[in-house]
C-alpha cells in the first residue's frame, strides 16, 4: 500500500509549503491536458485525497497514527530510530527467487533476513532521496534498518 507521502513524493517530515508545492507539481504532471498517460490521469483523486489529508494538521496527525499502526501490524517501522543501519548492498540478490537475502548479524542464521520487491515498494522515503525499511531476522527476531535507493 502506498502512503499519501509517497503519492505526493514528500517525506513524513515535509512542511506545509513542501506539501503544497508537491501537490501542485503532481497535479500538473497528472493533468489530462499535460500527459497522455491514462494511469497518471486516474491518480488525480488519490493526489487530491493525499493533499487534503496532509495539509490539515488534525487529519495529518490522525493519518500518521493510522499509518504507524498499520506498519507495526505488517512488521515495518516508519522511522527505525535506534536500529543498526545497513544498505541493500549488504544483502545478496537471489535471482532464482528474486529476493534480497542476508545472514543475521547477531545470530548468524543463514539467509534469515530477506526482502522482496513488494517489500521495497513499501519503504519510507528519507531526506536524502532514498528509502528506509525495517527487516526482522526470522531466527532471533533482531530488527535492522535497511537504506536503499531506486535504480
Amino acid at each position: 500500500m502506498i502512503s499519501y507521502y509517497q503519492v505526493l513524493g514528500v517525506t513524513p517530515e515535509a512542511t506545509t509549503a513542501e506539501i503544497k508545492q508537491a501537490y501542485k507539481l503532481k497535479l500538473l504532471s497528472s493533468h489530462p491536458d499535460k500527459t497522455e498517460n491514462v494511469s497518471a490521469q486516474v491518480d488525480i483523486p488519490l493526489i487530491k485525497q493525499a493533499f487534503t489529508t496532509l495539509i490539515d494538521p488534525t487529519s495529518r496527525k490522525q493519518y500518521d497514527l493510522t499509518l504507524l499502526e498499520s506498519t507495526k501490524l505488517s512488521g515495518f517501522n516508519i522511522n527505525g530510530a535506534g536500529l543498526d543501519v545497513y544498505s541493500l548492498d549488504d544483502f545478496d540478490f537471489d535471482e532464482g527467487q528474486e529476493i534480497w537475502i542476508k545472514n543475521c548479524p547477531r545470530c548468524t542464521a543463514h539467509h534469515s533476513m530477506s526482502l522482496t520487491e513488494s517489500d521495497l515498494e513499501r519503504g519510507t522515503p528519507d531526506k536524502e532521496g532514498g528509502y528506509d525499511i525495517i527487516v526482522q531476522c526470522n531466527s532471533c527476531s533482531l530488527w535492522i534498518q535497511v537504506k536503499y535507493y531506486e535504480e
